[in-house]
């Protein structure tokens, strides 16, 4: 017999959505190169069900786990769930993840930078399949100055909490960083619109991710003008760069900036360049705060070319 969990009110779900722990970044996201990832051995079996972690990649930019699930008497996928349209709250099956919880060295990462929620790692997973998770980590270091970078090599505790089962499934991963080099490049480039300066700060590329630092000066100082914005990102072949996760906050320094951190899949063999495409989705003008979206779904968007910024990757 099927079993359903009801796990959240829709509030929070839409809180989660948000943050940036939304499963779809994480679904559309190329695969990194078998060579870049190391085979992990790691299992842990309860009630039936088994967790084994498949690979491991650290490339520098973020940490990549891919977990499986096997055994019986489960429902359903491992990452996923819906919406019930009666109450609005998102249901998940039994022996999908409900939470996981990660420890760097045994040190949490909510423990990072103090306990600042700020200056913590972010965490995101999605589906791949029916039974395998995909978990990305990445550390606050692009959040401000002198945050917390992770070690070369450590190890890294995760506890995964699975829908009606008692005890979280804990498994230890060995990790290392990877011996391929990220490119480094700093575009330091600026753009302005109106009372929106933004500035292109770093981009760190690697065969299997890319990471982008953005800086929006005097955030604080107009926040009307600065917040709803967000972003898109191409290459020069006009390609979707799917997102990875994606943080920000203007917490970590004393000029009120608000500093962006996004981790993108890698760009094509064959790519020269990745733009940033700023944008404001248009809301629907009913007072109800909805995004209007077009034939097939699809936020509207409102881009602000004035702040459209390129970064080459010729490597």
């Amino acid at each position: 017999m099927k079993k359903v969990y009801k796990v959240m009110s829709s509030v929070a779900l839409a809180g989660m959505i948000i943050s940036g722990a939304a499963w779809g970044t994480a679904q559309a996201a190329t695969q990194p190169s078998a060579k870049a990832q190391s085979a992990v051995s790691e299992r842990v079996t309860q009630e039936g069900v088994t967790l084994s972690v498949a690979k491991a990649l650290y490339d520098g930019n973020h940490v990549r786990i891919e977990l499986k699930r096997s055994g019986k008497g489960f429902d359903g996928k491992l990452v996923g769930g819906e919406i019930d349209e009666k109450t609005g709250d998102y249901m998940r099956d039994k022996g999908s993840i409900s939470n996981i919880k990660m420890a760097i060295n045994g040190k949490s990462i909510n423990e990072y930078g103090g306990g600042d929620h700020a200056k913590r790692p972010t965490l995101v997973w999605g589906p791949k399949g029916n039974d395998t998770a995909v978990i990305y980590l990445t550390d606050a270091s692009q959040l401000g100055g002198n945050l917390e970078a992770f070690p070369d090599k450590f190890q890294l505790t995760a506890e995964v909490d699975l829908e009606g089962y008692k005890k979280p499934f804990k498994l230890k991963i060995p990790v290392q960083k990877t011996a391929e080099k990220p490119v480094v490049v700093k575009p330091n480039v600026t753009k302005t619109s109106g009372n929106v300066t933004l500035k292109l700060n770093k981009a760190a590329l690697t065969s299997t991710s890319s990471r982008l630092q953005l800086i929006m000066e005097g955030y604080k100082q107009h926040p009307e003008a600065n917040q709803d914005i967000l972003f898109d990102f191409v290459d020069d072949q006009g390609h979707i760069i799917e997102r990875i996760s994606g943080s920000g906050t203007d917490e970590n320094n004393a000029k009120g900036d608000m500093y962006y951190d996004f981790v993108l899949e890698a760009v094509g063999k064959s790519a020269k360049s990745i733009t940033v495409k700023p944008f404001k989705p248009v809301v629907i003008d009913d007072g109800s705060g909805r995004f209007k979206v077009d034939a097939n779904g699809e936020i509207v968007k409102q881009y602000i070319q004035e702040l459209e910024m390129t970064v080459s990757v010729k490597k």
